[in-house]
């Protein structure tokens, strides 16, 4: 059976800007414009966006097909391609989520489920490339002032190569599917380069036997400690901790310790450690070269013994997006210490993938993305 799916695409009636919802939106749920946000907040939304179709509020495109939303990157604002999504149908079955305790949709044919392609040899992304220059726009126009396009994709040869393809690669959302019906999905390969990831950091509150000259002591059992240039409580501060952390050499593994006042330290695990015999160690090695997977068991179990730390809604551990606001929560003092990670590079996504492993809850956020509200998923198609 088919894995990715053409669709019977519902269309809204979109402007030419898109304006970000202002609450914002869960982790790893794809961006929310403004004007999505009263149907998401519907109790149930798919049958909402069935009461649309059937009141005519939303354009329903009865031939099936497939389509591309092409949104730019940072860097590809700056000149560069659009990172392109292939917007298709996804069975139930068709893929297990990248992460342990995945996102949950509010209606998984109304939120399109961002879903990694293995593209070790980038066929997929030339022939995503080949379908937009046959495809049709449907929409362009611009999200957060960054310019984004939906094209329709008509069933073609070239329709049937992507499906081809898309049936064989390996496929690992970051969202939960549904399990009764199609899910709206956006495809991207890992080798297209205006995409990257986004490091989800760790704070610490609560550990009363946290004791910060204590942690160091004990933590060197497994970590060289290095002293950092510069405060973190300047923009250069933090941009050369950022940069520090990232250069490192490949196959060394670090965290930036975050303390109050501005101050921060550079934790280098040490090489040649024995982590198949340590208890807190993932048991799978491809795992265990994880940057998330050394500090949950080397730092976090072991020295500072938390049970159980990378489990969502863990009473103890909190997951923080960006450096800054890692820095300015400990600075406030809403917590007690913070521990900020690089991105796993792609090729450790991809190792994690071709073992048939799951990452651990909240380790990265796919950047950029199609935001929700573009086109949605016929739920009774």
């Amino acid at each position: 059976m088919a894995r990715v799916l053409p669709f019977s695409a519902l269309l809204p009636s979109l402007e030419s800007h898109l304006a970000a919802d202002d609450d914002g939106c869960p982790f790893n749920a794809p961006p929310r414009s403004a004007f999505i946000r009263p149907l998401l907040d519907r109790v149930d939304p798919t049958a909402e966006l069935d009461r649309l179709r059937q009141a005519g509020s939303v354009l329903r495109d009865t031939r099936p097909a497939l389509y591309l939303a092409e949104v730019y990157s940072s860097a590809g604002r700056l000149g560069g391609p659009p990172v392109r999504f292939l917007l298709c149908g996804l069975a139930p079955d068709a893929a297990e989520p990248l992460e342990h305790e995945p996102y949950r949709p509010r209606s998984a044919q109304v939120e399109p489920t961002v879903t990694l392609a293995a593209d070790d040899h980038g066929v997929l992304r030339a022939l995503l490339a080949e379908a937009a220059e046959l495809s049709s726009t449907v929409w362009q126009g611009t999200f957060e002032d960054s310019p984004v396009s939906l094209r329709r994709i008509e069933p073609s040869p070239v329709a049937r190569r992507i499906q081809a393809v898309l049936d064989e690669a390996p496929l690992r959302p970051l969202a939960e599917l549904d399990e009764r019906r199609p899910s709206l999905a956006a495809v991207v390969p890992l080798s297209d380069p205006g995409l990257h990831f986004e490091p989800v950091h760790r704070a610490i509150q609560g550990l009363e036997t946290f004791e910060e000259e204590t942690f160091l002591t004990l933590v060197t059992a497994y970590a060289r400690i290095y002293e950092l240039d510069e405060p973190l409580t300047t923009p250069r501060g933090v941009s050369l901790a950022n940069e520090r952390l990232a250069t490192l050499v490949r196959g060394h593994h670090a965290v930036l310790m975050v303390l109050p006042g501005g101050r921060g330290k550079i934790l280098r695990f040490r090489q040649g450690l024995d982590l198949a015999h340590l208890k807190a160690a993932p048991r799978n090695p491809t795992l265990r070269s994880l940057d998330l997977a050394l500090l949950n068991a080397l730092v976090l179990r072991t020295v500072l013994g938390i049970k159980d730390p990378e489990d969502p809604g863990h009473p103890q551990v909190f997951a923080v997006q960006g450096l800054d606001s890692l820095v300015r929560g400990v600075h406030a003092g809403t917590f007690q210490v913070g521990f900020a990670l690089n991105p796993p590079p792609l090729w450790e996504v991809r190792a994690v993938m071709e073992a048939a492993q799951s990452l651990p809850p909240k380790t990265l956020r796919v950047e950029p993305a199609p935001p929700a509200g573009l086109l949605f998923l016929d739920p009774e198609a």
